[in-house]
């Protein structure tokens, strides 16, 4: 099972009781379908970059999940099939604390080789 993170948006006219009739309906569907919710976060309604079908505002909702990579496409058809949900996405999540990879002590950045001798050649067949 691979880790997912999905944010949804609902019509910002939802009340409270059926935003969260709404994010049990998702729950219960990936739940039912193999996966297993990790965490639900409901940021509130917040202000759109721009008007999507017709809203200014929308209220949006985290949720982290595991799941085998087939249920992602029928989840984002249930989304889609949601009239309440007017905006949605789906990525694999991976922990950004991880580092890059740094340069090793000693090694110095490799330079391409031949340059300045291909410079000289022009510089010559120039004069």
């Amino acid at each position: 099972m691979r880790p997912y993170e999905s944010i949804f948006v609902l019509k910002p006219d939802l009340n409270d009781k059926k935003v969260d009739e709404q994010i049990e309906k998702v729950k219960e569907f990936i739940e039912k379908n193999g996966g297993k919710v990790i965490v639900v976060e409901k940021w509130g309604k917040k202000k759109l970059a721009y008007i999507v079908k017709k809203n200014r505002f929308g209220i949006y909702v985290l949720l982290r999940f595991e799941s085998e990579p087939a249920l992602i496409s029928d989840l984002q058809r249930n989304y889609k099939l949601n009239e309440d949900i007017i905006r949605y996405m789906t990525v694999i999540y991976q922990e950004c604390g991880k580092k890059a990879a740094a340069p090793q002590e000693g090694s110095e950045p490799k330079v391409a080789e031949g340059i300045k001798e291909a410079d000289e050649d022009i510089m010559e067949e120039a004069v």
